[in-house]
């Protein structure tokens, strides 16, 4: 795999996760096209095919499950050198998980 970008790990992510161009696009706050035109270089780079579409569903091929695997381990690891760039430079940082309930 070569000349792959973070940017397009990231729309990769997000539609392997929603199963999804658009909602993926909605996400991201990007156009359809654009979605399709990221996965489409992504798909060239890697050098197979990494969704499979059924009806207007999508699904991951085998080398498509495994670039999202290493998609969220890269995307932890960022978020952790990030926090941990924060903390040296005396910043506290972390995840806050609020859940809200209705009455």
């Amino acid at each position: 795999m070569n000349q792959a970008t973070l940017h397009q790990l990231k729309v990769f992510e997000a539609a392997a996760r929603h199963g999804s161009f658009t909602r993926a696009a909605e996400e991201l706050f990007l156009t359809q096209p654009t979605v399709s035109m990221q996965i489409k270089q992504l798909t060239k780079s890697v050098g197979l095919p990494l969704f499979e579409q059924v009806g207007k569903r999508l699904f991951l091929t085998e080398a498509g499950e495994e670039l999202f695997t290493t998609c969220r381990q890269i995307f932890e690891t960022i978020a952790q050198f990030e926090m941990t760039v924060a903390n040296i430079k005396g910043l506290k940082q972390g995840q806050l998980r609020i859940a809200v309930i209705t009455t």
